[in-house]
């Protein structure tokens, strides 16, 4: 049996699931659950996270009352030290206070609450691609693009929280509408689901015009139609295989994303002069095209002074990223206020 203090329960929550687990405090797994969330009410929610924490414990073979602490990391706006929710459009919240609601159900473990990529980026500087490294950011671009960045060892989320929220950087004013309610936005363009969105726009505007012309196959965008079948089922990985065969409208976007999410990432090198940038999440690993594109425009916009000392890699810890950092960053918490 490990000692007491040593034991941390993490919880991923998104927008679909929730993802516990029992870490210790070398940021090893002993046990894990996930369970599909049947509602978004946030009671509902916080009765979902307790469950599957506790059936995570069982996994590893532990009593819920031994845990010395749990964090949470949500995929959403965070605000800093009260453990409300400010936005998590995936859940639908607004304004909820989270952390309260778990303490209701689980009142005698200390509770921290931060977003998800904050976690993530914690977890990879404590125990995978980032470990021991004290100026890291890491960047998952997936369905959303956000970053998690630590500087001189410190977690930095911001005076609110919402530190971070690199989607939300304007690329193209009054471009693209974004989920946020803005136009323009690096999500609008980089994001898996705006940019399968983006060429399922182009590629209905191109058959509309083959069309037209008394075709039945666009010459833009055909390839990734052979593929797909129809512009509804056109997808980010799918837009990824059609460019490797050729297809000029999947190479056109992914490159014109990566080139928006590479220079958004050279301005944040040069602003905030990290030693390690980790680069991941499921839209850029699945798509070469996309990262060597964004990499090449960090190179070519960064500051060289910043360029010199930087490495690019990705994140090691994949989805057992969120989990691990939430306890850890839990297990951190507990030092700093004893």
């Amino acid at each position: 049996m490990r000692p007491k203090e040593e034991l941390y329960l993490g919880i991923d929550l998104g927008g679909t699931n929730v993802r516990a687990a029992v870490i210790d405090g070398g940021g090893h797994v002993l046990g894990q659950e996930k369970h599909r969330l049947l509602s978004r009410e946030p009671p509902q929610v916080a009765e979902a996270v307790v469950r599957a924490a506790k059936t995570a414990c069982g996994a590893a073979g532990l009593p819920f009352a031994e845990m010395r602490g749990m964090g949470i990391g949500v995929a959403g706006m965070v605000q800093k030290g009260t453990g409300v929710v400010l936005a998590a459009p995936n859940l639908g919240w607004k304004e909820v206070p989270f952390v309260k609601l778990m303490q209701a159900r689980a009142p005698r473990i200390p509770l921290w609450l931060a977003n998800d990529l904050s976690m993530a980026a914690w977890g990879e500087r404590e125990a995978g691609a980032g470990r021991g490294v004290d100026d890291l950011i890491v960047v998952l671009v997936g369905s959303g693009v956000g970053a998690g960045i630590i500087m001189g060892g410190k977690l930095r989320e911001g005076a609110s929280g919402v530190a971070g929220e690199l989607g939300h950087i304007q690329v193209q004013p009054g471009g693209r509408q974004c989920t946020c309610g803005q136009r323009g936005c690096l999500e609008a363009y980089a994001g898996g689901h705006h940019l399968a969105g983006w060429a399922r726009d182009d590629l209905r505007i191109a058959l509309a015009a083959a069309r037209t012309a008394g075709k039945h196959h666009p010459e833009v965008g055909g390839k990734l139609l052979e593929l797909v079948g129809e512009p509804e089922k056109v997808t980010a990985a799918a837009m990824e295989r059609a460019a490797h065969e050729g297809d000029a409208l999947s190479i056109r976007l992914l490159e014109e994303a990566g080139r928006l999410l590479g220079i958004a990432l050279a301005n944040l090198v040069t602003t905030l002069n990290p030693s390690r940038l980790l680069l991941g999440g499921g839209v850029l690993s699945g798509s070469p095209r996309m990262m060597r594109v964004a990499i090449a425009e960090i190179d070519a916009h960064a500051s060289k002074q910043s360029r010199a000392v930087l490495q690019i890699s990705t994140p090691e810890l994949g989805d057992q990223a969120g989990v691990v950092g939430a306890a850890l960053l839990a297990r951190a918490f507990l030092a700093e206020a004893a």
